[in-house]
């Protein structure tokens, strides 16, 4: 199976690399950090790119069986305007970014991560898909993110959002 990787060289992309390498797919791997968390091997190709940004790597994004965007700055951060911007950006415009490199009429599926955020802080609360968003940032950039994301399908992907 071919599997192209946004965000590969990350803590949950970096495992899933490894793993899918290991059952013999072949991946694409794009991040913007080194490739050093990753098993070497013919069946791993990296590409190192701000993918917020247009460019080279989305002529990586047609032909694929599989994409799973996992980009995102972390949240672990002081949260200053413009890490803001990058938390919004490095989700939002990745996602656009994707979905745009799409060829239509494509068979693509594409599982895009989003987080529990979309709910907001509700909490001591349970929540589950039938609830609401929130109405805090972190809630507006998860919408806005899984928005992006869901227009893939209009070009024929099936879409599957993960709130982690």
């Amino acid at each position: 199976m071919k599997i192209l990787i946004t965000g590969g060289t990350g803590f949950v992309g970096s495992c899933l690399t490894n793993t899918l390498l290991q059952r013999g797919d072949e991946i694409t791997v794009i991040g913007s950090s080194s490739a050093k968390n990753l098993e070497s091997g013919s069946n791993l190709h990296f590409i190192q790119a701000d993918t917020s940004k247009e460019g080279e790597w989305q002529n990586s994004v047609g032909g694929q069986d599989v994409i799973v965007n996992l980009t995102g700055r972390t949240i672990f951060n002081l949260w200053s305007a413009s890490y803001k911007e990058k938390i919004y950006s490095s989700r939002v415009d990745t996602t656009r970014n994707i979905v745009t490199a799409l060829p239509q009429e494509t068979d693509v599926i594409l599982l895009n991560t989003s987080a529990a955020g979309f709910y907001g802080d509700s909490g001591e609360n349970e929540r589950d898909e039938s609830c609401p968003p929130g109405n805090d940032f972190l809630a507006e950039v998860c919408q806005d993110w899984e928005k992006e994301a869901r227009a893939a399908e209009e070009k024929g992907a099936r879409v599957a959002i993960m709130r982690f």
